[in-house]
């Protein structure tokens, strides 16, 4: 191999992972659009059907976003009926989110979406190769957050700044 494939195969991963990501975010964001749903709206209505009731500021950290923008969304998806806020009545300063009927309707709906990307990426891939790929990826994370530990957002921001 000459040294410029070893210089690919050096750097290569994150650039195949990037693209990679990005073919399939931007199928999924297709999916969700014919549902009338944006890609931020759906994380949010995910993280809601895992652990209904949060408070703003803690759905803002479990979708990794800073709090106004996901106010922003929040207001969006209220306008829509698919959650509703409520003042917290122990700390009148926080506010709980919930979701609607509507909203809770909405997860069998959204997750077909995201079978259907799934299963445009598996194309072409067997069984045993997509357990692979699986396999693969995991071990690429976990080797890589060995080193370099997860952090919040913000306590990345803090470190850079310091």
């Amino acid at each position: 191999m000459d040294d410029r494939g070893n210089k690919r195969a050096d750097i290569g991963i994150g650039w195949r992972l990037r693209r990679a990501h990005m073919a399939f975010s931007r199928g999924f964001r297709q999916e969700l659009a014919k549902a009338d749903m944006s890609f931020g709206q759906f994380v949010h209505l995910e993280k809601l059907w895992e652990n209904d009731g949060p408070t703003q500021a803690e759905l803002s950290r479990a979708v990794g976003i800073e709090t106004a923008s996901s106010t922003t969304i929040l207001d969006e998806l209220e306008r829509r009926a698919f959650i509703t806020r409520v003042r917290n009545p122990q700390d009148r300063r926080k506010i709980n989110v919930y979701l609607t009927e509507a909203g809770r309707a909405l997860e069998p709906v959204l997750l077909e979406r995201a079978r259907v990307v799934n299963l445009q990426a598996k194309t072409g891939l067997s069984h045993q190769q997509v357990e692979q790929l699986f396999l693969l990826l995991e071990s690429v994370t976990e080797a890589l957050n060995e080193v370099y530990p997860q952090a919040s957002q913000g306590d990345a921001r803090e470190r850079l700044r310091s």
